[in-house]
């Protein structure tokens, strides 16, 4: 699996390009699309959403017309129905999240823009704030926004049990996989597998900002990293067992 997945941000190429595809199994297709488009209709199986990267999507529902500018999330949870017109000279990412087995379409949940709120970024080093997860419907996935100071970053070595990925926005990130080291700048997807160790942080001078999907959202009570110990040589063994 490509782990680092730079993409043209230009809003001219080529109208649909798949950044993830279904079979790759980290639980959603991700799908960039480059100008004007729609997505409508109610979907039971998919959380399905939309995130303008350059210019904005309109979301249309019975209280009128809502406006989702660069960042901002349209989530439209499974079953749902929605009406999303996006204008032309646009980049925007499409989502598509499957239900997790046992999990059903929750009519009381509509679709819905979910705005930045700007003082969340000054919340310190590694400041985020959430754009969807199960309260807002979305049973599939969670989405974070984050803001990286320099010099800020994750947790040291660590895994998940969960597919985790990073759209950069804005900056630049260094990230380690194993023993490679790799700088991700604007415009990069990254993923995580499951069980991939990794760590990242802000090493420029600017600040960088990021999109990360987690796949599936975890549970309150799961365990959200796992530190690893990476051992620079064969590692002594054991010489009992663990309790």
């Amino acid at each position: 699996m490509r782990y680092i997945r730079p993409f043209d941000r230009s809003v001219a190429g080529p109208p649909v390009e798949t950044l993830v595809a279904a079979e790759e199994g980290v639980g959603c297709t991700m799908r960039l699309r480059r100008g004007a488009g729609s997505v409508d209709g109610a979907d039971a199986g998919n959380d399905r959403f939309v995130l303008p990267l350059i210019g904005e999507a309109t979301l249309r529902g019975a209280g009128g017309e809502t406006v989702a500018r660069a960042s901002e999330l349209i989530v439209i949870p499974a079953g749902a129905p929605a009406d999303v017109r996006v204008a032309g000279e646009t980049l925007w990412l499409e989502v598509i999240a499957p239900l997790p087995d046992g999990a059903r379409a929750q009519a009381d949940h509509p679709a819905q823009v979910v705005a930045i709120d700007p003082s969340k970024w000054t919340e310190g080093g590694f400041a985020y704030q959430s754009l969807t997860d199960r309260s807002r419907g979305s049973q599939a996935l969670r989405m974070n926004i984050l803001q990286v100071q320099p010099g800020s970053g994750s947790p040291d070595w660590h895994i998940h049990a969960f597919a985790q990925m990073y759209v950069i926005l804005e900056g630049e990130m260094t990230i380690d996989i194993g023993r490679a080291r790799v700088t991700a700048g604007e415009g990069t997807l990254v993923i995580f597998p499951p069980g991939v160790v990794h760590r990242n942080f802000n090493a420029s001078g600017a600040v960088e900002r990021h999109v990360t999907f987690l796949v599936p959202e975890p549970a309150a009570d799961d365990i959200f990293d796992y530190a690893v110990t990476i051992h620079e040589h064969e590692a002594a063994l054991l010489t009992s067992i663990p309790a």
